[in-house]
């Protein structure tokens, strides 16, 4: 899969694997946390997740990765408990 320009991998080093059949890919390296400060925090609801926090505060639920990267608790792939005070850093 090509990566775009606003893709937040475009600088990320390329690591060569091979397969058991003997062909080659190239995998994206692990990619550090950019630093991101919170404007302000919100406690999430049942019903919230991710994509629905980033959607509510951004417009577009594609930028859950924001708010996943301003929190070392954060797993954007696991459920966010309700009352889990989450921190929202500015969309830039």
């Amino acid at each position: 899969m090509p990566i775009t320009r606003k893709s937040r991998y475009v600088n990320s080093a390329r690591v060569s694997w091979t397969r058991s059949d003997g062909s080659q890919v190239e995998l994206i390296g692990l990619t550090p946390r950019p630093p991101r400060t919170s404007v302000f925090t919100t406690t999430a609801t049942d019903s919230d997740r991710l994509d629905t926090l980033a959607s509510r505060y951004y417009r577009d639920p594609k930028k859950l990765w924001k708010i996943a990267d301003a929190s070392d608790q954060i797993d954007p792939f696991d459920a966010i408990a309700p009352g889990t005070t989450i921190d929202i850093p500015p969309d830039k």
